[in-house]
């Protein structure tokens, strides 16, 4: 017990010594700790301006320029829309040599076959530019869809878009495209209704600026593109290319043979060439008589085909195709049997 306050003594003398030098090294740590935290965050910063990058649809869509007009002063033609989209292969496709993430898709109208076009994406700092060639285009009636085949592999900050057909009924949509030079967000579309290789949406009388519009994407609530715009109607509705058209669109390019499908509701009234348009439809009945004839303009909506095809007298629906081949016009007729649901080609003996 005579020891005991001695060794207080000294217990209370080592803690005076070594409280200032633990003290110092946890300041000295917390100093340390404060110096490394600016750079941590910088680092999770960047992290998230890159997160945030990827997905900025303005490194999805991209504003559409005719090359060649590019630096002609009496250039009259307005720019249009194209996005980017992830390439993928056709199930039960031979394709080979099919390159990642170098396609771009937009509206069939809005340039020519073989012509090389400029896409510019603007992320609000800088301009990227990339250069492309209309390669294949779909039936305008059928689908106004066309693909572009991108010069060399994207720029990595580029984002392709995922592509998807799932569209639910009421779904919100939502549409983007350059309009007089600025990308604009279109939103709160109601899908209302799948037309033959379409898909029909309301559109805001409040959108003015529509000229340019065309060839964007139509995005699902996922962000995913289901369709490309192609217009806008007079009771304000707008109109998509469905993106069911897209590997039509690469296996033709690589060659394949590729039909498309002329369907309303459940009935399948033949296939047509990928880049056949369908002029006319004449309805017949049962002896051949020509009962009437229903020319076809912008787009074919199964409920015009439905129209004819529930006529009680009709009993022939003869489809005149036509085609451009070898810098000549080539026609021929597709005709569909109601009776026996079937379909055979005819030539076309007309002027």
């Amino acid at each position: 017990m005579t020891n005991l306050p001695r060794i207080l003594c000294m217990v209370f003398a080592v803690t005076l010594l070594v409280g200032p030098y633990a003290h110092a090294q946890k300041a000295k740590s917390l100093r340390t700790f404060l110096r490394k935290r600016p750079i941590q965050s910088a680092q999770l910063n960047r992290t998230l301006a890159n997160l945030t990058q990827r997905a900025d649809i303005r490194l999805s869509v991209a504003r559409l320029d005719h090359a060649s007009l590019l630096n002609n002063p009496m250039n009259m033609r307005p720019h249009s829309t194209a996005f980017l989209f992830t390439t993928y292969k056709p199930k039960n496709s031979q394709l080979k040599g099919v390159e990642s993430f170098d396609w771009a898709v937009t509206a069939g109208h809005t340039a020519q076959l073989g012509e090389r076009l400029l896409l510019t994406f603007y992320n609000g700092k800088k301009e990227i530019q990339v250069y492309g060639t209309l390669v294949q285009q779909g039936p305008a009636l059928l689908s106004d869809a066309a693909l572009i085949k991108l010069e060399g592999p994207i720029p990595k900050e580029l984002n392709p878009l995922k592509l998807s057909t799932e569209v639910s009924p009421q779904e919100k949509l939502t549409t983007w495209g350059y309009a007089s030079n600025k990308l604009y967000k279109i939103e709160d579309l109601t899908f209302e209704k799948d037309n033959t290789r379409f898909l029909r949406t309301d559109f805001p009388a409040t959108q003015k600026k529509r000229s340019g519009l065309c060839g964007g994407p139509l995005l699902n609530e996922k962000g995913q593109a289901v369709g490309i715009h192609c217009g806008t109607g007079l009771a304000d509705k707008a109109y998509a290319a469905s993106v069911r058209v897209i590997p039509y669109l690469i296996r033709a390019y690589y060659g394949e043979d590729v039909q498309i499908p002329i369907i309303a509701k459940d009935i399948t009234f033949g296939s047509i060439a990928i880049n056949e348009r369908i002029i006319y439809i004449e309805c017949m009945d049962e002896y051949g008589h020509l009962l009437n004839q229903e020319d076809v303009y912008d787009q074919l909506p199964q409920s015009f085909l439905m129209n004819l095809y529930q006529d009680p007298e009709v009993r022939y629906m003869r489809f005149l195709l036509g085609s451009y081949q070898n810098n000549l016009d080539v026609y021929r007729v597709l005709v569909y049997d109601k009776k026996t649901g079937t379909s055979h080609f005819e030539p076309f003996k007309g002027q």
